[in-house]
């Protein structure tokens, strides 16, 4: 059984395989995800420390609110397409459910947000990460090109578990904001999001896995398209980013820096002490 029937009807029963409702979803998201922005935007104007943050890092807290709620919907569907589903296996090609269709049209009007707010982002701030866009825009091409060919929605679904470290990231970084890094709270976080990315290999290595035991039918079907953009990301994520993210946040956690806004540490200010700026 899915999951997306205990949300609403009509949400297993739509025809997702209609390039009309597949938009409908993709947009709702977005707009969905761009609301969410513009709520954390209003509700943390109310408060002190985020009326302290420069303009960079209001921006960088309202994403991360938006990544944390997205972390936490992907963790749901990670879990359920890992341990309760049973019809995406029977064929890791082709294979799909209302619940994987919905989980990646909802990823895809997400990543189309997160990428225009980081390009904007990077144009007006003029900085630059390398890993994070390359990380995002892999990922914004990789799940339309499987929301076009039909394929693939195995992997897709399972693969959105490794946004599990999103919120606890988030976490980290609003309560360095809030001068909390040397508090139990804080020390908490940070083993639970270094934990994260362990599990995040072990997933990783789990896809590595469903590769070996499904080749033959990955190796005879799989359009040319996905499985480049598939296996290139997967490469990528296991041997590159999840390793260089779990070095960061392991060294976070024993010297607490916002490594986000780096440029802030060479006025070696203690993290936490905001100060009133205005750019």
């Amino acid at each position: 059984m899915g999951l997306v029937e205990y949300i609403h009807p009509y949400l297993a029963e739509a025809d997702y395989r209609k390039t009309s409702v597949k938009l409908t979803f993709i947009f709702s998201s977005f707009i969905f995800y761009s609301l969410l922005y513009v709520f954390s935007h209003v509700f943390g104007s109310g408060t002190r420390t985020y009326n302290n943050l420069t303009k960079k890092e209001k921006v960088f807290w309202n994403l991360a609110v938006v990544r944390a709620i997205y972390g936490i919907f992907c963790t749901i569907i990670g879990i359920w397409a890992i341990f309760v589903d049973e019809e995406l296996e029977k064929d890791v090609v082709f294979a799909t459910t209302p619940t994987s269709y919905f989980a990646l049209t909802v990823t895809v009007g997400f990543f189309i947000f997160e990428c225009s707010a980081i390009i904007i982002s990077d144009i007006i701030y003029k900085k630059f990460s390398f890993l994070l866009n390359l990380h995002h825009w892999l990922s914004l091409v990789g799940y339309s090109v499987l929301m076009i060919v039909e394929s693939s929605h195995c992997f897709g679904t399972k693969g959105l578990i490794l946004e599990m470290s999103t919120p606890f990231s988030a976490i980290c970084w609003t309560v360095l904001k809030v001068g909390k890094a040397d508090t139990m709270l804080w020390k908490a976080n940070q083993f639970l999001l270094v934990h994260t990315f362990h599990l995040r290999s072990v997933v990783e290595c789990f896809l590595w896995y469903i590769t070996f035991k499904h080749w033959d039918r990955i190796w005879e079907a799989m359009p040319l398209a996905l499985f480049i953009m598939l296996y290139t990301q997967l490469t990528l994520v296991t041997f590159v980013m999840t390793p260089y993210w779990t070095y960061k946040k392991t060294q976070q956690m024993i010297v607490p820096v916002d490594w986000n806004f780096e440029e802030s540490n060479k006025t070696r200010m203690t993290n936490g002490t905001v100060e009133k700026k205005t750019a």
